[in-house]
């Protein structure tokens, strides 16, 4: 009797666990949360201005 429990106790938290583990990797597969006002938008990121110098080498 003992036995049963203490593999039913071990089965629930092995359930438990997996689970726990699955809805975080879904959470992390949608995305980061946004960081604007609103839950789920984010703020517009900057975009880099264009160089005007034509050496693009970093090694000179």
């Amino acid at each position: 009797m003992n036995l049963s429990l203490a593999l039913r106790a071990a089965l629930v938290t092995a359930a438990i666990a997996g689970a726990a583990v699955l809805g975080t990797q879904v959470a992390q597969a949608d995305g980061p949360v946004g960081t604007g006002t609103t839950a789920g938008t984010s703020a517009p990121q900057a975009t880099p201005t264009p160089s005007t110098s034509t050496d693009t080498n970093p090694w000179d």
